[in-house]
């Protein structure tokens, strides 16, 4: 079975190839994202987790290597605007990521009218029904972002990011700045969502302990390379790489339970 969404062979380096001031941020790193899963990207601040991420979905140009769609290269603008109908990103701070003075209702029509997806006469009917379906009554839309609480704002990221019904989310370390209760409850909705649409999920975090609740597979990341990669029972178990060792000590109990409670 081909990957709905791979990267493969990806260098991205900063600034002026062989340059005294280049940064190599990432080393031929390739990622395969399948149909219906969850894939997760772990590693510490500056490991290329996000920068992989951006690069998968034309955010970032890559310096060396590929971006695929069911395998085949994505090169032209009209793949790159193919490709960013069918993957959305939700960030880090719903706050930042959402206009201040735009209202709900107005930021979750606009990816509909922008890529014509519906009348504007219907936008409003669909996104109460966004809304709801995300666990928020339709009154949020006459709301601006400073009105509600993180976790009501990144609800409402996560809306907009399905207004489109993309096939794949990436999912950008989205519950780092949320109160571990709340976290739980977001994290219970992705799952939700993603069984209930049948979306493929790359889900970034520092946090071992979600990421061994939420992905089927898991790639490890260390200064810009892909160290270890499996399935996420095998890399938490038994991994190979004393990185990768070095991760999983620092959180007693993850690697030895098979069941972790993230709550």
């Amino acid at each position: 079975m081909k990957p709905m969404l791979s990267a493969e062979n990806v260098v991205k380096v900063f600034g002026v190839p062989n340059s005294p001031h280049a940064i190599t941020a990432l080393s031929d790193v390739s990622i395969d994202v399948f149909s219906g899963e969850t894939v997760g990207l772990v590693g510490e601040s500056g490991s290329g987790k996000t920068t992989i991420s951006r690069i998968m979905m034309g955010i970032e140009t890559a310096t060396k290597g590929v971006v695929l769609r069911d395998g085949r290269r994505v090169e032209t603008k009209a793949d790159w605007k193919e490709l960013r109908r069918n993957i959305q990103y939700v960030f880090q701070d719903p706050y930042t990521a959402l206009c201040p003075t735009m209202r709900v209702g107005a930021a979750l029509a606009e990816p509909l009218i922008v890529h014509k997806k519906c009348p504007r006469s219907e936008c409003s009917d669909r996104v109460a029904e966004m809304l709801k379906k995300v666990g928020l009554h339709p009154d949020v839309m006459r709301r601006l972002p400073i009105h509600l609480s993180g976790g009501q704002r990144q609800r409402v990221s996560l809306a907009r990011a399905l207004m489109l019904e993309p096939n794949v989310l990436i999912c950008d370390e989205i519950v780092s700045g949320l109160d571990v209760s709340i976290q739980a409850q977001v994290l219970q909705l992705l799952i939700n969502l993603q069984s209930e649409l049948g979306i493929s999920i790359v889900f970034i975090s520092h946090d071992l302990r979600v990421v061994r609740y939420m992905c089927d597979r898991v790639y490890v990341m260390y200064n810009g390379e892909v160290i270890e990669a499996g399935e996420t029972s095998n890399v938490f178990n038994t991994p190979s790489h004393q990185y990768t060792k070095s991760l999983l000590a620092a959180i007693p109990g993850v690697v030895r339970n098979s069941s972790v409670d993230i709550g």
